[in-house]
């Protein structure tokens, strides 16, 4: 693997849907990280936006007992 790899991802960037949004931030919220980690990878150039908008759910939900 060279220095800089200029490989194409596998597929292409896409938003989530509000939902995925959302259940990736109660994830999130209870200590999993791994929905939001996958959310942010499937956005390409829009990670940055979707892990804001995850962090945002997360923030706002209270996790029940």
């Amino acid at each position: 693997m060279g220095l800089f790899n200029r490989s194409k991802p596998a597929s292409e960037p896409r938003l989530p849907a509000p939902e995925e949004i959302g259940a990736a931030g109660r994830a999130l919220a209870r200590g999993n990280a791994a929905p939001a980690d996958r959310l942010c990878a499937e956005a390409g150039p829009h990670s940055q936006t979707v892990a804001l908008n995850i962090l945002g759910v997360s923030v706002d939900y209270t996790p029940q007992d």
